[in-house]
């Protein structure tokens, strides 16, 4: 399967601005440019979340996905977990480049596929209160405000959003891939 797939949407045009992976053809966010160990200059890693950048951005409303500053809606994306305890691990990003990330990125768009291999730095950090498995749906919630807080016994920040005013549910079909679902609201 080449990426991106030919029905991705319209990509938002600061998503579509970013800087592209010449490999996969994907938009690069600013949370997944790290800083290169050796010294020789950042490096991009789709599969881990840069946490000093992250937070950052959320501190100052602005897209992890773009880096665009946010308008007066926000989306958070996770599982039906995370949407229940309104808290994430994940910063939240404007509702369209959120919408565009569920067909974008390979570990949300297929069902098998997984983020980040056992040897990765980062990989065995599982945020608190969360079970490391890939939920079978994601909900995309959409709200005006949220609180970004940092755990600094875990060394990263969680977001917590106010209440949601609008819920988009997506779940794996019978082909793997991540659609729109019931239960929106």
């Amino acid at each position: 399967m080449t990426y991106p797939p030919d029905d991705v949407p319209e990509l938002p045009p600061a998503l579509a601005a970013r800087p592209h992976d010449a490999r996969r053809g994907l938009p690069i966010p600013p949370v997944n440019i790290h800083p290169d160990p050796t010294g020789d200059g950042p490096h991009v890693d789709f599969t881990t979340i840069n946490t000093t950048t992250s937070t950052r951005l959320a501190v100052e409303r602005r897209c992890s996905l773009c880096g665009e500053p946010m308008g007066y809606w926000v989306a958070f994306l996770g599982g039906p977990r995370a949407a229940e305890l309104m808290l994430y691990a994940d910063p939240p990003g404007h509702p369209e480049c959120m919408t565009a990330a569920l067909s974008l990125c390979p570990h949300l768009a297929i069902g098998r596929h997984r983020r980040a291999r056992a040897d990765r730095p980062g990989a065995d950090i599982i945020p608190p209160g969360a079970h490391g498995d890939k939920p079978d749906r994601y909900l995309l919630g959409i709200t005006r405000d949220y609180r970004t807080q940092f755990m600094p016994e875990h060394g990263f920040a969680v977001y917590l959003p106010a209440p949601f005013k609008a819920v988009h549910a997506y779940a794996y079909g019978p082909d793997g891939r991540l659609r729109p679902a019931a239960a929106a609201r």
